[in-house]
């Protein structure tokens, strides 16, 4: 057996049983944390609880845009790659729904570096009103930014994809506003965060007492480091490999048919694999840190 025969087995396999367990299993997961922070009154209350809620729905909508149509196209009729229509939509879909993603979950680390910071002026940044306002600014901004996809998105030789100089172009857009800025961001918050952790207390201006952070505080910083570490470790490859693609494709280079399936496979592993493995693989991450967020877990379900 030749070796794009067995990879393209590989990654069928993998689209069949491996995506449509990541899609049962991180649907079931983001609508128990949904659950979860919104079945307390006072879980309104609290911003990082809005920035949760509104993780699990953006990657609920990235998840079942991205992974449905592959996997009925498995033995049904392939709409996404036969249909302009279909593939621009889902594109834009795909796209809008996951930089929303990304950004919420910078504006929940920038929310806990608030929420510990020793002035006043900046905890004030943790108020539920403004995480309402910064996830509709998101959710309109990359709405109106993402338009490019509903033009320029085509179909060549029966697949849907980004073509051309747009392609390239693409590229380094993703580069940029998938790997590096949300990465930079991340971490610069978080090594703030982490340095509280070690240290334990921190000075309240307007009392000017030393007071420890509570449990909560302290689970919610631990799960979002947690969660801006698996973040970078699963996107890092996926604009490297878009840029790598788009310049071998235009530079005109012969490619033999192993060596475009084996881009195609590595492209399969970052883009499809590690990337929907963000979106839902959050609340299993939570669940298995954290014994409050388990206890919360198991109320809801009695609950409901």
């Amino acid at each position: 057996m030749s070796t794009t025969t067995t990879l393209i087995l590989i990654q069928q396999y993998m689209t069949r049983y491996l995506l449509s367990a990541m899609l049962a299993f991180g649907t079931l997961g983001n609508l128990l944390t949904i659950v979860v922070f919104s079945r307390k009154k006072s879980s309104h209350k609290r911003s990082c609880s809005i920035y949760s809620i509104a993780l699990s729905s953006f990657g609920l909508v990235a998840s079942w845009w991205a992974i449905v149509p592959v996997i009925n196209a498995l033995d049904h009729f392939d709409m996404v790659n036969s249909s302009l229509v279909l593939c621009r939509i889902r594109g834009y879909t795909i796209h809008v729904s996951s930089m929303c993603f990304r950004y919420t979950l910078v504006l929940l680390c920038i929310d806990r570096y608030a929420s510990c910071h020793p002035r006043a002026a900046i905890r004030a940044l943790c108020r539920p009103q403004i995480a309402l306002r910064s996830i509709c600014f998101l959710t309109i901004f990359w709405s109106i930014v993402s338009f490019h996809l509903l033009v320029w998105e085509s179909i060549e030789n029966n697949r849907c994809s980004i073509y051309g100089l747009y392609g390239e172009i693409f590229s380094f857009y993703s580069l940029v506003f998938v790997g590096i800025v949300p990465s930079v961001c991340m971490i610069s918050t978080s090594i703030p965060l982490i340095k509280k952790l070690r240290q334990m207390n921190y000075r309240i201006t307007p009392q000017d007492e030393p007071r420890r952070l509570n449990k909560r505080d302290v689970r919610l910083m631990k799960i979002v480091l947690m969660e801006v570490f698996f973040y970078i470790l699963c996107t890092f490859l996926h604009p490297m490999m878009l840029i790598y693609c788009g310049i071998t494709d235009n530079m005109g280079l012969e490619k033999s048919a192993d060596r475009k399936q084996i881009e195609s496979f590595i492209n399969f592993i970052t883009m499809s694999v590690l990337l929907h493995l963000i979106y839902n693989a959050r609340f299993y991450m939570q669940f298995a840190t954290s014994k409050t967020y388990r206890k919360e877990v198991k109320k809801s379900i009695i609950c409901y």
